[in-house]
């Protein structure tokens, strides 16, 4: 086989594999017909066996690549948050570093989770922000989003430890006001007005290990 005709039958297979992974359906059934077609004009003997074994084998390398290639373009896809389903419980965005400070003069971890047990209990979902100094106040360095995760009994998708450098009261108010949820927070949010605006704060006391809210 010449250098010319190899290059002209592996442009020939692109093609028809590319062919296959646009109109699939409509490629095998023109193949069989062509197959049909070709086995009428040219019968299988031993002179054009090798010829049939050969387009066989094309065939099959081509059916192969083009399915491996639409099996990646049609995989699954991301869920995006709008196809998501809305959760039937409700949600509440928790401060997690203000709560820490409900029991006392020192941040509690267990004040926390008292927090969110009450929450769980009554089938109220929380979601807790907490500042990256927070493992600072517990004087817990090796805390993780995880380790707090784990601390409080969520999971991880529920724990968000906001990025050193900024302030959680963004994310708080900007992520309450995107979802219309209330958050739990002894905080006034006074340097945050515009964006607390219209955003419901419940307040709320930690006693004996028994958390008090107000306004839930």
């Amino acid at each position: 086989m010449s250098v010319l005709a190899a290059i002209v039958l592996g442009l020939a297979l692109v093609g028809y594999i590319t062919f296959l992974m646009r109109f699939y359906w409509a490629s095998l059934a023109l193949t069989a017909l062509a197959v049909a077609y070709l086995s009428a004009k040219m019968p299988i003997d031993a002179e054009t066996i090798p010829y049939w074994v050969a387009s066989a084998l094309a065939v099959a390398v081509a059916l192969a690549i083009a399915s491996i290639l639409r099996s990646r373009q049609t995989g699954p896809k991301p869920i995006s948050k709008n196809s998501m389903p809305k959760s039937t419980k409700r949600r509440i965005v928790i401060d997690g570093t203000n709560v820490m400070y409900w029991d006392g003069e020192t941040a509690q971890l267990d004040t926390l989770r008292s927090v969110v047990d009450y929450l769980k209990q009554r089938d109220i979902t929380p979601i807790v922000f907490l500042d990256a100094s927070s493992r600072h106040h517990l004087k817990d360095k090796s805390l993780t989003e995880k380790g707090f995760a784990l601390a409080l009994g969520l999971p991880q998708k529920q724990v968000m430890v906001c990025p050193a450098g900024t302030e959680a009261d963004v994310f708080i108010l900007k992520f309450a006001k995107q979802e219309e949820l209330k958050i739990l927070s002894n905080d006034r949010f006074g340097d945050r007005s515009n964006l607390a605006k219209d955003i419901k704060i419940v307040k709320g006391v930690v006693t004996a290990g028994r958390p008090i809210l107000d306004g839930l």
